[in-house]
């Protein structure tokens, strides 16, 4: 049975990126409540002037447990339920490993790893108690952003590889112990996306993988999530072709280092035609990491 976002109270995290804003007004329009969570309050009152209806915004930073903890109060709060949590926000690092600082890996790893793992723990009882539609109960769902990383490593990012790993295998976990309380965990795994991240991945050394295929949009993910809410799938790829080949290629993970030169050849020249396109100057080359 087709599901539907209509009523559902929707918590969505990093809401005022570019990804975060598409999932916001497709769900907007799908009837939903939403909840607006990041950091920067002036981004989350953009989104708000582009909604049909008043949102729920809540400034947070997710590398705090005790903002992890207030989110979920001000939901409970004000609506007293969360039927879908969507756990969007992501940040990357462009650096050599071996220079990375511990400040910057445990922030990859608090915001993209443990705040969607917190998260998650702290919305299950609402998530499990669902809603009446349609005259029946409908449990909740937990939707992640995650990434393509999550199934090919990316040797520029090393950090954002493990959490995403991790987030993966996390959820893919959670989907096994949550679906016997009948709570859905679904998870869309984009190729690189056409954001302000990715531009900066782009100019300053990040990974020519991201550029394999040609970046989708953020609207495209929006609307994976959509679907996965519609019709719930355990993982989605976006595009389909890119987690083909990244699991076909994990099949083997030691011949990793004999297709990654042939495939980074490959990703340049796609980084290459993406700069020209978009008028980008390159600011550190990947060679020169």
């Amino acid at each position: 049975m087709k599901r539907t976002a209509q009523g559902a109270v929707a918590v969505v995290t990093g809401a005022a990126g570019a990804i975060g804003t598409e999932i916001a007004l497709a769900l907007d329009a799908a009837g939903a409540h939403l909840v607006l969570v990041d950091l920067h309050p002036d981004g989350l009152e953009a989104v708000q002037a582009r909604l049909s209806r008043p949102a729920q915004l809540i400034t947070a930073d997710l590398t705090r447990p005790d903002d992890i903890e207030y989110i979920r109060e001000q939901v409970v709060a004000r609506h007293g339920a969360c039927h879908l949590l969507i756990n969007n926000a992501g940040v990357v690092v462009v650096e050599a490993f071996e220079r990375s600082e511990r400040a910057t890996i445990e922030r990859e790893l608090n915001v993209n790893l443990l705040a969607p793992a917190l998260l998650s723990r702290e919305f299950f009882p609402w998530l499990s108690l669902g809603r009446w539609k349609g005259g029946a109960w409908h449990k909740g769902q937990i939707v992640n952003i995650v990434s393509m990383a999550g199934i090919v490593p990316i040797a520029e990012s090393a950090v954002y590889t493990a959490s995403k790993f991790g987030l993966r295998g996390l959820m893919l976990a959670l989907n096994q112990r949550f679906g016997e309380r009948g709570v859905i965990v679904s998870s869309v795994l984009p190729g690189g996306v056409d954001t302000g991240m990715l531009r900066h991945e782009a100019t300053h050394g990040g990974s020519p993988l991201n550029f394999l295929s040609e970046p989708q949009t953020a609207r495209q993910v929006a609307q994976a999530v959509m679907a996965s809410v519609a019709r719930p799938r355990l993982e989605r790829y976006v595009p389909y072709g890119d987690g083909l080949s990244g699991r076909l290629a994990m099949l083997l993970p030691g011949l990793l280092p004999s297709l990654t030169p042939l495939m980074s050849v490959i990703g340049e020249r796609g980084r290459q035609r993406y700069l020209k396109k978009r008028g980008l100057v390159e600011v550190t080359p990947h060679n020169a990491s």
